[in-house]
């Protein structure tokens, strides 16, 4: 039976010859009783099956894919409906044991003949799963970075970004991919012109500087950023990708400090203003109206306490620019109605009220007032004068809620006792009528170090405060050699320049005091006294200790040079991981060329966004060729097939096997073999198609 079948089927030598000069493994089934008998097999499936495949010659289908329903299946359809029938499938090789992915086409051959090709797709299916693995880390290293990334186009258009991205801007991928960030509004609109400049040098190759600024989030909180930008290419197109960084908190603290320092160097001012001075209702009224605008507050005011005990009437008042000055009718302020205010001054040693709308029931009454006055946040310092409330410095807002922190507090309050203490000089000088013992008075009361000196630098008064700090019997010894432990006086004495020009003058300088303790002073020097000839006679000099603001400046600044170096180390796995991200794209890219069959991948039928090497030689082109760009939909030959195509693939999401006609771009037409599968946007529309492609004939 052997001789006989073989020698009909091959009548004619060259046909055998042909059939073994197939490259894929093929095999001949003759229809047999209900069954399928194998009669002959190529060259190519001896080598597949390591010459083993004589081992299953006319032996019975069913009884070698005994487990393979779908195998015998395509063998009947095909012999019944006389067509070609095409499957791909998972299967273990019965002689070698090994599993593979096959394609297996069947072609009917009349009269009872079915020939079966078999091709081994095991390579590609790992290939593409080694694909789809690698997106998938890329895809997840991107998406749950601590870091906020964003990819954009080289004009500037968002193309993408991660979730930690969406946390510090409060908007959704959906409300801005696709937009142009230059043209959004959370950006200030003075930044837009270092925007587009940052842009253009990148675009020319230039280096291009880390940068911060201020952004709007989308329930409209301010947010300081700092922002590295960089080129980056993916699929061989240029992206601009950036990294975002948070300093909001260190912007914060640069911020607290600056404030901080201008407060201590108005109260050095302020302090220095009153010593000296000839109208103390001027300095008064100079000194409201620079710590108004420094607490940034509306009003700032002195309230008084009269004969009653009620307090009736601002005796200065300074308000900003539009906001109407404020009379208190003195029937309404009675202290003792207000148990609440009594109860937080006995506390806190004085009242402050940030938002008269979170006060407690007990202070309704309070809320009225406030109300009746139009006032909405309120701070208040008490006046002491030799140890009794005489009233209140108030600062207060009209037209907004206002927050004050502690440190602002605590600093004001020095301020406050500074004015208290002039107003004291002030109805003092008015009591004695100018007596000199009520400046020493007024200096002794004071908590900073001042001493009066002379032209030649002698010390001829100091307060009780100096004497504490410095030691007894100060008067007449050299101020340079007492504060500065110096033989001669000092470059750059500020107490010289005082005499040479009038003026205050002050800056930072380290002491030691009687214990050997090192301090730091913000030291002022100013004119106590004039001669007959106007010119200065006497200065004073007066030395506030800022040691513990100093102490928590520093701290300040090592948090921050703390979170440099945590900036520097992100920095460092930034572009560690921005590294491993270029090999696993550059692993991707080579896995693509490595492949036996063409791989492309586009818009739903539009124009290419990459392919292999492999694609360029079933096209006819030379592997260097880019074909990215192109219009997918012009390589099919007959529209008919281009339809059905696109029909199934939106229908069923993939395509198998599916033959057509396409034209190279020389104009000869080829036969290929198309496997590709649909990816759909987020509202489940047609975006992209990436597939492969087998050349048939």
């Amino acid at each position: 039976m052997e001789g006989l079948k073989r020698e009909n089927f091959y009548s004619e030598k060259y046909i055998k010859n042909l059939f073994d000069s197939i490259p894929i493994p093929s095999y001949v089934w003759q229809k047999r009783d209900n069954d399928f008998i194998l009669i002959d097999f190529n060259k190519a499936a001896k080598n597949a099956t390591q010459e083993k495949a004589e081992n299953l010659l006319y032996e019975k289908a069913s009884i070698s894919y005994k487990d393979r329903p779908d195998i015998i299946g395509a063998l009947n359809e095909c012999f019944n409906q006389k067509k070609s029938i095409s499957l791909q499938t998972k299967y273990t090789v019965k002689i070698t044991g090994e599993e593979v992915y096959l394609s297996i086409r069947n072609y009917y051959i009349p009269p009872d003949l079915v020939v079966v090709h078999v091709k081994d797709l095991t390579k590609r299916k790992l290939a593409e799963n080694q694909l789809l693995e690698s997106e998938q880390k890329y895809k997840m290293l991107f998406e749950n970075s601590p870091i906020p990334i964003v990819l954009l186009s080289l004009k500037g258009k968002i193309l993408d970004f991660n979730h930690a991205t969406e946390k510090i801007f409060g908007y959704d991928k959906e409300e801005l991919i696709n937009k142009n960030y230059l043209s959004l509004c959370f950006y200030p609109s003075d930044n837009l012109p270092r925007f587009k400049s940052r842009l253009s040098n990148l675009n020319q190759g230039k280096s291009v500087e880390p940068t911060e600024f201020q952004i709007f989030k989308k329930d409209g909180e301010k947010v300081w950023i700092y922002t590295e930008i960089s080129l980056i290419r993916i699929n061989d197109e240029s992206l601009i990708q950036a990294f975002i960084f948070n300093i909001t908190e260190r912007k914060n603290f640069e911020q607290k400090i600056e404030r901080m320092l201008r407060i201590e160097r108005l109260i050095s001012t302020i302090s220095s203003r009153f010593i000296g001075s000839d109208n103390i209702d001027d300095s008064i009224n100079n000194s409201l109206i620079e710590m108004g605008s420094l607490i940034q507050a509306e009003r700032a005011y002195i309230l008084l306490y009269n004969e009653e005990d009620t307090l009736e009437f601002y005796t200065q008042e300074w308000c900003l620019k539009g906001i109407a000055p404020q009379k208190i009718n003195p029937i309404v302020i009675q202290p003792n109605n207000f148990p609440w205010a009594q109860e937080q001054y006995m506390k806190n040693g004085y009242i402050y009220i940030a938002n008269k709308l979170n006060l407690p029931e007990s202070a309704d009454n309070i809320k009225q007032v406030l109300n009746d006055l139009n006032i909405d946040s309120l701070l208040l310092f008490p006046i002491i004068i030799k140890g009794e409330l005489y009233g209140f410095i108030g600062f207060d807002n009209v037209k907004k809620f206002q927050e004050w922190h502690k440190e602002e507090i605590d600093l004001f309050r020095t301020s406050s006792e500074v004015i208290g203490n002039a107003l004291e000089r002030k109805w003092s000088e008015e009591t004695l009528k100018g007596s000199h013992q009520l400046l020493a008075g007024i200096i002794s009361s004071l908590t900073e170090s001042i001493c009066l000196i002379d032209f030649n630098f002698n010390i001829i008064w100091t307060n009780n405060v100096s004497n504490q700090l410095f030691g007894q019997h100060l008067v007449n010894k050299k101020c340079y050699k007492i504060f500065f432990q110096r033989g001669k006086p000092c470059e750059n004495c500020i107490g010289f320049k005082t005499f040479t020009d009038g003026r205050i003058h002050e800056k930072e300088v380290e002491l030691k005091n009687l214990d050997g303790e090192k301090i730091i002073c913000w030291y002022t020097s100013s004119s106590a006294g004039l001669n007959i000839e106007g010119e200065t006679e006497f200065a004073v000099l007066f030395f506030r200790d800022i040691t513990k603001r100093k102490t928590i400046e520093e701290s300040l600044i090592k948090s921050e040079q703390s979170l440099r170096q945590l900036n520097e180390f992100l920095k460092e796995k930034i572009e560690e991981r921005t590294k491993e991200l270029k090999e696993s794209e550059d692993n991707y890219k080579r896995i693509l060329n490595d492949l036996d069959v063409g791989f492309y991948k586009g818009q739903f039928k539009g124009e290419l966004l990459m392919h292999n090497s492999k694609l360029n030689q079933i096209l006819g082109l030379d592997a260097s060729i880019s074909l990215v760009g192109l219009q997918a939909v012009k390589f099919f030959v007959d529209d008919n097939t281009q339809e059905n195509y696109y029909n199934i693939l939106t229908r069923s999401d993939y395509v198998k096997d599916f033959e057509a006609k396409i034209r190279r771009p020389d104009g000869t037409i080829i036969k290929v073999n198309l496997n590709s599968h649909l990816i759909r946007d987020n509202d489940g529309n047609p975006k992209e198609v990436e597939g492969t492609v087998i050349l048939i004939e």
